[in-house]
């Protein structure tokens, strides 16, 4: 870890982690956006619940609008965008400068969207963006090991959403060996009990699977130094 930096280590797996919930997130309402688009209302309270959000939303209508677009809703997609680019920015010589602006479009993207009436296209353009933001990592960041943080930063967001939403145990399975995967290879500090938990939970009979907030808690105890 003293090879790169604690600091640095921290704004490349933080990074990994906001991208990841921008679009994580925006692929797991999308239910919930398309129900709110044609006027109808969708159970946006189990989401929250299950998020560990406050459900502080009279309608669907207003979740949307908020939860996606107002950065001053500390649980929004667009607050964890911001952050993602204020970690993008300090890195910016790490990352490239043609990485770096992968994520400045999906933050004018999202700005695009929240002014739209209709922001479909431009909610897609955000997911691309980020897309396209993985791709410039293998091509265009030179050391491996600040890759596999940034990819370890997704990869526990990703397990720890799945989780929350009750996504398929083999789905959440076959996440947490990935996960442990590039932990390793980005030479990060694991609690290796948290980890072989969550191995044997999910690989275990659904009788068994201990209740999400147990594995989340797992999750998020994962790392020693971050």
């Amino acid at each position: 870890m003293g090879t790169i930096g604690l600091s640095r280590t921290n704004r490349l797996f933080w990074l990994g982690r906001y991208l990841e919930r921008v679009y994580t997130t925006l692929k797991a309402t999308r239910i919930m956006f398309d129900a709110e688009t044609d006027g109808a209302e969708a159970d946006y309270k189990d989401y929250c619940r299950r998020m560990g959000i406050a459900c502080h939303y009279e309608n669907t209508a207003a979740f949307i609008r908020s939860y996606y677009f107002n950065a001053e809703n500390a649980d929004s997609v667009a607050a964890s965008l911001a952050h993602a680019y204020d970690n993008a920015i300090v890195l910016r010589e790490t990352l490239s400068s043609d990485t770096l602006a992968y994520v400045q479009m999906a933050v004018t993207a999202m700005e695009l969207a929240a002014k739209s009436s209709g922001p479909a296209v431009e909610l897609q353009w955000v997911l691309d963006d980020i897309m396209a933001f993985r791709g410039s990592c293998e091509e265009n960041i030179e050391e491996e090991i600040n890759r596999n943080i940034i990819k370890s930063g997704a990869s526990l967001e990703r397990v720890d959403i799945f989780l929350r939403l009750g996504y398929l145990q083999e789905q959440c399975l076959k996440e947490v060996r990935h996960l442990a995967s590039r932990l390793k290879k980005a030479q990060l500090a694991v609690n290796e009990n948290n980890m072989q938990f969550l191995l044997n939970s999910l690989a275990g009979s659904p009788e068994n699977l201990p209740p999400a907030p147990v594995l989340t808690a797992a999750v998020e105890g994962l790392l020693v130094n971050i």
